[in-house]
């Protein structure tokens, strides 16, 4: 039988670092909505653009709908896409200057969580189990 060795080598990520910067979907969809909290409290927005979220979370409180909850899936469906409707026209219309220091403040808050250094990356050390054990 061939003898399994060990080995330690050094590889190359197989996933750029376009790749680790990209938030996700998730993620996105988080940093949009601290954005949002963000801008929402925020004193250089107009009173009257801040009831554009507020009007889309009532909408989802309220009894009345577009299509009602009782159709499974498009019912729902609705609500997610107020909210989401909502939540892009509220940072559409909001001063883009705010709009873009806040997201600069959440992108460095969250930077130490998605940049790695290059050094990291490349360093990447493989260490095979030892199956004679």
């Amino acid at each position: 039988m061939d003898e399994i060795k060990p080995t330690t080598e050094t590889t190359t990520p197989t996933v750029s670092r376009e790749q680790l910067r990209d938030p996700g979907f998730l993620r996105e969809q988080w940093q949009n909505l601290r954005l949002i909290w963000r801008l929402f409290r925020d004193p250089d927005v107009p009173i009257y653009l801040k009831l554009i979220p507020f009007s889309a979370i009532l909408y989802l409180i309220l009894p009345i709908d577009l299509l009602p909850d009782v159709l499974v899936g498009l019912g729902q469906m609705d609500d997610l896409a107020l909210l989401m409707l909502g939540a892009k026209t509220f940072t559409t219309l909001a001063p883009q200057h705010v709009v873009a220091a806040h997201r600069e403040a959440i992108r460095r808050e969250d930077s130490g969580v998605l940049a790695l250094p290059d050094k990291a990356l490349e360093q990447i050390i493989v260490i095979e189990p030892d199956k004679n054990k």
